[in-house]
C-alpha cells in the first residue's frame, strides 16, 4: 500500500498489541484519531527512549510536506501529497513514486512546505532505481536556508529504536499538537499558509536489509506520509518510507497488524 496520494484520509484501529506486562497499549484505536496516536508516540519515547525527544526537536524543521501538483486544467489541477527532509547538502530526500503516481511526466509544480509556513519551490533532480527521489530547491534564498540544514544520513542496525515522521494528506498538528486542515494560504486575502508540526510514529528496525520496521507507538501511516524519514537516536535518516503492508481482520476491516516499508539511505548514497 502506498501513500504518496489520496483524496480522503480514515482512522485505523489496532489491537490490543503490547508486550506482556505493559501497562497501556501504544497504539491507536477507532475511537482516537492522528493527534492522538502522535502524542502516544511521544509518551512512549520519554519512557522507552528518552534520548530521542531533543533529538526531534532539532531534526522536525527540516521535515517538510511536499504537494506535486500536476494533470493541470482550465480551473484546477490534481495534486500528489508527501512527505520528505531537508539533507545538510540543501538537498530534500523523498520517495520517488509520490512524484510519480498517476502523475504524467511534464507539467509538475513541487512546493514543500516547511513547519514555519514557508512555501519553497523545488525540481526533481535525480530519481533512483529503489523508491527514492532528491529534489533540488529552485530559488536561491531557499537554497541558502536549506544548507543550514543539520541532517545527515546513516545506515540502519537490526532492532534499533526509530521514528518516522510523515504528514497526512492536507491535515497537519497546529502548534498545540491538534490536527487541523492544512491550508495552502491566500495572499490577497491575507490568509497564511498552515504552520505545520509532522506526525510521530515509533518502531524498531526488523531487517535493515530490506528496510522493514516493526511499529512499536502511534498509528498506521496513511496518504501523504510516504517520502517522510525514518530516524535513529542519532537524528541521522537511516530510510524513507514508501509503503505499508497491514493485516485486517475479514469482518471489520480492523487493522491486527501492520509493517513499514522503507529504502534504505546505504541505496541512496550508493546510487547518487
Amino acid at each position: 500500500m502506498k501513500l504518496g496520494m489520496v483524496v480522503g484520509v480514515a482512522a485505523f484501529s489496532l489491537g490490543t498489541w503490547h508486550s506482556a506486562g505493559e501497562e497501556k497499549p501504544w497504539f491507536v484505536d477507532r475511537n482516537l484519531v492522528y493527534e492522538q496516536g502522535s502524542a502516544l508516540s511521544q509518551e512512549y519515547l520519554k519512557k522507552h527512549a528518552p534520548e530521542f525527544p531533543e533529538m526531534l526537536e532539532a531534526i522536525m524543521p527540516w521535515v517538510v510536506r511536499i504537494e506535486v501538483r500536476h494533470s493541470y486544467v482550465k480551473n484546477g489541477y490534481r495534486s500528489n501529497h508527501g512527505t520528505g527532509i531537508i539533507l545538510n547538502s540543501g538537498r530534500v530526500l523523498t520517495a520517488k513514486h509520490v512524484l510519480n503516481e498517476n502523475a504524467p511526466e511534464g507539467g509538475k509544480k513541487i512546493l514543500l512546505t516547511m513547519t514555519d509556513g514557508r512555501v519553497l519551490p523545488a525540481e526533481i533532480m535525480k530519481e533512483g532505481g529503489k523508491d527514492w527521489a532528491i529534489l533540488r530547491l529552485t530559488r536561491e534564498e531557499s537554497q541558502e536556508a536549506a544548507i543550514k540544514s543539520p541532517v545527515v544520513m546513516g545506515n540502519a542496525t537490526a532492532k534499533e529504536t526509530a521514528v518516522f515522521l510523515g504528514y497526512p494528506a492536507r491535515l497537519g498538528l497546529d502548534e498545540k499538537g491538534k490536527v487541523q486542515s492544512f491550508h495552502k494560504g491566500d495572499g490577497p486575502k491575507g490568509i497564511p499558509v498552515s504552520k505545520l508540526s509532522p506526525l510521530l510514529v515509533v518502531a524498531t528496525v526488523s531487517d535493515p536489509e530490506a528496510m522493514t520496521l516493526k511499529p512499536q507507538a502511534g498509528f498506521p501511516p496513511v496518504g501523504g506520509m510516504s517520502g517522510g524519514p525514518i530516524l535513529n537516536a542519532e537524528g541521522k535518516v537511516i530510510g524513507v518510507q514508501n509503503s505499508v503492508s497491514k493485516t485486517t481482520e475479514d469482518s471489520t476491516g480492523k487493522v491486527l497488524y501492520y509493517t513499514i516499508n522503507a529504502t534504505q539511505t546505504g541505496e541512496v548514497a550508493g546510487d547518487r
